[in-house]
């Protein structure tokens, strides 16, 4: 008996709630047939800037209007179901301020009213705000800038890279307020790590972005070529230089033994008289004392070898008449 009972009350509970459910449910659709006025915030997207110029300022990126439309057109504005409302930003719907020391334009958000109120459906629009928005415009300008790679490259033992890495383009153009593009000496590529290398590296890698500036590339290529390497001993003279006329400078030792590595493929090319090994008269001319060595300096070295290391660093001399 005990149990029939609950059984009903809880048969009864489920039947009421079903009832509320359905009560609320159409008390909700009927609310929302209904016509409400409300301010709601559009996100805005601005287009037709004047080419000529740069935006140098921020506008703002949401837009309040008042609007009046059934509770359904409200409730898909709200949960942002419509794309960003677009504003014509041209020299025909901007206005310029008098009297301004930069390029300042303003554009009264009245005078599109209609344009804007055709992008909302099933809305009645009543108003703006802001009522004006402000635009700083600058001066543009175009300028060549050369690019400068942010690679940081690491190679295996015993490999080297061979000559400089090559950028394609090399340099692009820049565009944009003159006073920022006059400051640029380079456009970098984005930084970036690469190691265990041993074969010729090619890339293509993004530029740095900067703001307010356009460029006419937004990644360039990259190679770099890179060969194994041996070590090379070379001994060459060690000639004067800057001697006057009727003096002789003896040089003791009168060679210098030069290390280097270079790449296997250009290894037999390497030759004694590509390197130049010199003692300048000028550094010591004036010295008195027997004990002073004179400084090795090496003026010529192939462009193919690297990491160039020499001994003896200081040389004995005797200067005659």
């Amino acid at each position: 008996m005990g149990q029939r009972i609950k059984n009903n009350v809880h048969h009864d509970f489920l039947t009421y709630l079903v009832f509320l459910l359905i009560a609320i449910a159409i008390w909700y659709l009927n609310a929302l047939n209904k016509d409400y006025t409300i301010d709601l915030k559009f996100a805005v997207k601005y287009t037709d800037l004047p080419e000529d110029k740069v935006l140098t300022n921020t506008p703002p990126e949401y837009l309040t209007l008042n609007i009046s439309a059934q509770g359904f057109t409200l409730l898909k504005y709200r949960f942002g179901l419509i794309y960003p409302l677009t504003l014509e930003a041209s020299y025909q719907t901007l206005r310029k301020r008098n009297n301004s020391p930069q390029e300042e334009y303003y554009l009264i958000t009245q005078s599109i009213f209609d344009r804007i109120s055709s992008q909302l459906t099933d809305a009645r629009l009543r108003y703006v705000l802001p009522d004006t928005v402000n635009f700083l415009l600058s001066e543009t300008v175009r300028k060549k800038i050369p690019v400068k790679p942010m690679l940081q490259l690491q190679f295996e033992q015993g490999f080297f890279p061979k000559g400089n890495i090559q950028i394609d383009p090399d340099e692009i153009t820049v565009t944009g307020p003159k006073a920022l593009v006059d400051t640029m000496q380079y456009v970098y590529t984005r930084a970036k790590v690469y190691k265990k290398l041993k074969d010729t590296f090619k890339t293509s890698i993004e530029l740095q972005s900067v703001h307010q500036l356009r460029f006419s590339e937004g990644e360039v290529n990259i190679v770099q070529v890179i060969e194994r390497y041996t070590e090379a001993t070379i001994t060459t003279p060690i000639e004067p230089v800057n001697l006057p006329e009727g003096l002789t400078m003896k040089i003791f030792p009168g060679t210098v033994t030069i290390n280097c590595m270079v790449s296997v493929a250009d290894y037999e090319k390497l030759q004694a008289y590509m390197f130049r090994a010199v003692v300048d008269y000028n550094s010591v001319r004036d010295i008195t004392d027997n004990q002073v060595k004179a400084k090795v300096a090496i003026l010529r070295t192939p462009d193919y070898v690297t990491d160039v290391k020499f001994n003896p660093k200081n040389v004995d001399f005797i200067i005659e008449k």
